[in-house]
C-alpha cells in the first residue's frame, strides 16, 4: 500500500456530530397520513445542510445525494450524504479532543484524528483498494441509517440493510488501532498465539500481521448464510456450546466468534435524556458490558445524543440471561426493545420464509441521565487514548459521576482512572462561559 494515507477508524460522518459548527436538518419530514402509515414530504431548506461554508460561488456549488460515497484524494475517507450545496472542508468542523497521555485539550479538525496513518502498511495496494471499495458500500448504508437517527425520521432497515449495518459495525470494531496493533506487534497471550500459529499454518500465512487483514477480507466478502455455516463448524458434533480445538477455517476462530456476537445481537437506539450527552473515544466502537464471559451489549456512540447498542438476543427469551449470568445488566429492560417486523411475504411460518425485503422498525429509547453517565463511565474506565465531547457541562457531569462511581461501585469500574486535569479544564471553561453570560 502506498505511504502517507490516513484512514479513519471512526467515520467522519460521526465525528462531525461533535462539532459546534455542524447543524443537521432532515431532508424529509415524516408525517402520518390518513391510513396511519408514514409518507415523505419535502423539507424546505435555506442554505447548506450539514454545515456552513461561505466560500465559492453559488453557481459552482454542487449537490450530493444521501448515501453517496466520495473518495477524497485517495485518503481512504468517505462522506455520508446529507444533501448539501457545497461539500464543506473538514477544517470547518473542529471537535474537542482530550489526549489522555499528554493531558491536553485541543480543537482538532476531523481530517487527522481518530484514524491511522498507513493503516494497510505492507499490504498490496490492489487488495486494500478492493477492501475499501466494499467498505464504502457498507458505510453508505450505515450513514443513511445514522442520518435517520439524528434527523428524527422513522427508523427502518430492510433485512439486507440490517445485515450490512451490523457487518459495518463489526468491521469498524475490528479495524480500530489497538486491535490492529495486536497483530502488528504480536500482543497475544501464549495460548492465543499458539492458536494463531495453527491458523497460519493451515492457511499458508507467513506473518502474524497478515492474519488481521485476511480476517477483514473474509468478513467483508462473506454472506450471512456462509458465515452461519462456518460458525457451526467451530463446534464439536453433539456439543453445541463447546468450541472445537480442531477447527480449521478461513478466519481465525476467535475473530469468528467475536463476529458472531455482533450479528447475533439485535439493534437498539438510545437517545440521551435532555441535559446529558454521550462521549466519544478511540475505543468507543464495540466497548461492551458483560459478565462471566457473556456479553450483554456492545456500545457504538454515533452522536452526542444517540448511541446504537447491539443487545444480546437471549434477552428476548424470558429469564434466560438471568439464569446464565452471575449478575444482571447495569441497564434496565426499558432500554431493550426488539424491533417491529413487517414481513414481505404474507405467510411466514419459519426462517425459510424470511425475505431480504422484510422491514425492521426501531424506536428511540430514552436513556436517563444516570444511564448515559454510566455508559460514558464504561468508556472512561478503559483509559482511552482520545476523548471527545461536545458540551463542557455534560462532560463535567459525567466526570463527577465517574469519580463517585469508581469509589462506590469499584467492582464495576476496577481501573479507577483519574481525569483530574480534564475535569479542571472543563470546569474552567464553564466558569468562563458563565462570566461571559453575566457580562452580556
Amino acid at each position: 500500500m502506498s505511504q502517507n494515507q490516513f484512514h479513519h477508524y471512526i467515520p467522519r460522518f460521526i465525528l462531525k456530530n461533535f462539532s459546534d459548527n455542524f447543524q443537521l436538518r432532515p431532508s424529509y419530514i415524516f408525517s402520518p397520513n390518513a391510513s396511519g402509515s408514514f409518507v415523505q414530504e419535502p423539507f424546505p431548506t435555506n442554505g447548506p445542510v450539514g454545515g456552513t461554508n461561505k466560500r465559492g460561488n453559488k453557481k459552482t456549488r454542487r449537490k450530493k445525494s444521501i448515501g453517496s460515497n466520495i473518495r477524497n484524494g485517495g485518503k481512504g475517507d468517505r462522506e455520508d450524504g446529507q444533501e448539501i450545496e457545497k461539500q464543506a472542508s473538514d477544517k470547518d468542523f473542529p471537535i474537542n479532543v482530550y489526549r489522555t497521555l499528554e493531558e491536553t485539550i485541543t480543537l482538532n479538525d476531523i481530517s487527522r484524528i481518530y484514524g491511522i496513518q498507513n493503516m494497510y502498511k505492507d499490504i498490496a495496494e490492489e487488495d486494500s483498494m478492493k477492501f475499501e471499495k466494499l467498505l464504502g458500500k457498507l458505510e453508505s448504508t450505515s450513514a443513511q441509517f445514522v442520518h435517520k437517527i439524528r434527523s428524527g425520521e422513522e427508523l427502518t432497515l430492510t433485512r439486507t440493510q440490517l445485515t450490512e449495518f451490523k457487518k459495518f459495525l463489526a468491521i469498524m470494531t475490528y479495524r480500530v488501532e489497538h486491535r490492529r496493533d495486536q497483530y502488528y506487534e504480536c500482543k497475544f497471550d501464549a495460548r492465543t498465539l499458539l492458536s494463531l500459529r495453527k491458523h497460519m499454518l493451515h492457511n499458508n500465512i507467513d506473518r502474524v500481521q497478515d492474519v488481521w487483514f485476511e480476517n477483514l477480507k473474509w468478513i467483508i466478502k462473506t454472506s450471512h448464510e456462509e458465515f452461519i455455516e462456518e460458525y457451526h463448524k467451530t463446534h464439536d458434533q453433539g456439543n453445541p456450546y463447546g468450541i472445537s480445538s480442531s477447527y480449521k477455517g478461513p478466519i481465525h476462530v476467535l475473530e469468528l466468534l467475536d463476529y458472531f456476537h455482533t450479528i447475533y445481537s439485535y439493534v437498539c437506539v438510545w437517545q440521551a435524556e435532555e441535559g446529558s450527552e454521550f462521549i466519544l473515544s478511540n475505543n468507543c466502537f464495540g466497548t461492551f458490558e458483560g459478565d462471566n464471559g457473556l456479553i450483554f451489549q456492545h456500545f457504538y456512540v454515533v452522536s452526542p445524543k444517540y448511541a446504537v447498542v447491539l443487545t444480546n438476543r437471549m434477552y428476548m427469551w424470558g429469564n434466560t440471561m438471568k439464569d446464565m449470568t452471575i449478575r444482571e445488566s447495569w441497564f434496565g429492560d426499558e432500554l431493550r426493545l426488539f424491533p417491529e417486523t413487517v414481513y414481505f411475504k404474507k405467510s411466514v411460518k419459519s426462517p425459510e420464509d424470511y425475505d431480504p425485503k422484510d422491514v425492521f422498525k426501531y424506536q428511540r429509547l430514552v436513556a436517563s441521565k444516570e444511564n448515559v453517565h454510566f455508559c460514558n463511565s464504561i468508556l472512561l474506565d478503559t483509559k482511552p487514548k482520545y476523548i471527545t465531547y461536545k458540551s463542557n457541562l455534560c462532560m463535567y457531569k459525567t466526570l463527577r459521576y465517574y469519580d463517585k462511581a469508581k469509589k462506590h461501585l469499584s467492582h464495576s469500574f476496577p481501573n479507577g482512572h483519574s481525569y483530574l486535569t480534564l475535569k479542571r479544564e472543563v470546569f474552567a471553561k464553564l466558569k468562563a462561559e458563565m462570566n461571559r453570560t453575566h457580562r452580556s
